[in-house]
């Protein structure tokens, strides 16, 4: 019995300890302002001023209309980081369009150099069978590749 008694002092002692020491703990914010006007914030209680009093939050969170807030996505990044990954997958995106443009460009201008100089332009029928192409063919041929490198290509 006496030690159980003991027991429940020591907690309740305890208990009184870690409440003051959270108390003593807790920051409290004073503002005043001067004759001037001038609106002054300070963690020293100022003497002699008529002044408000504020308890600042043990844990420090960061208030939801902030600008400058590191936010950050579900996925765990911040917005700067998920931003700069859009912009470089963007930069990735443009350059495989590019790369096959210029691919197809480069075939196009092949294809011309191919028909325009020769008079005699030769292909493979769907039989199988080589034929000579005709000049007309061969020059609407031409002037529609050169219609779309005009379109297509820089």
């Amino acid at each position: 019995m006496k030690h159980s008694s003991k027991s429940i002092i020591f907690v309740l002692l305890l208990g009184l300890v870690l409440l003051a020491s959270s108390e003593a703990q807790e920051k409290k914010m004073y503002s005043w302002t001067d004759e001037d006007g001038t609106v002054h914030y300070t963690d020293v209680r100022p003497e002699g001023q008529q002044f408000q009093e504020k308890a600042i939050p043990q844990e420090h969170q960061q208030p939801a209309d902030n600008p400058y807030a590191q936010s950050t996505t579900q996925s765990g990044t911040s917005v700067a980081e998920q931003r700069r990954q859009d912009l470089a997958q963007k930069r990735q995106e443009q350059s495989a369009t590019q790369a096959a443009n210029e691919m197809e460009c480069a075939a196009l201008k092949a294809e011309v150099d191919r028909l325009e100089p020769n008079r005699r332009v030769f292909f493979t029928n769907d039989q199988g069978e080589t034929e000579r192409m005709d000049d007309q063919v061969r020059v609407d041929r031409v002037a529609s590749l050169k219609a779309d490198i005009a379109k297509k290509c820089k």
